[in-house]
């Protein structure tokens, strides 16, 4: 249990990193990624879904900790 919530940990940091940076390749917007936390980056579709499917799987790591730690 304590390797895959790193695994998915790992994983979800990868996703979100290679959606920012093909965000980056795309418009060019170094400011913009390194203010991610800010509205102004406009993300393609699959830049979007990248990022969400990262984010998914850092929570899941999350929760597998919590329970790991609980049990």
């Amino acid at each position: 249990m304590e390797q895959l919530d790193s695994l998915f940990l790992v994983l979800g940091i990868a996703v979100v990193l290679c959606s920012y940076l093909h965000y980056w390749r795309r418009t060019g917007d170094a400011r913009g990624v390194l203010l991610f936390w800010r509205r102004a980056m406009a993300m393609s579709v699959l830049e979007f879904k990248l990022q969400r499917a990262g984010l998914l799987l850092m929570l899941v790591a999350v929760v597998l900790r919590f329970i790991g730690a609980l049990g």
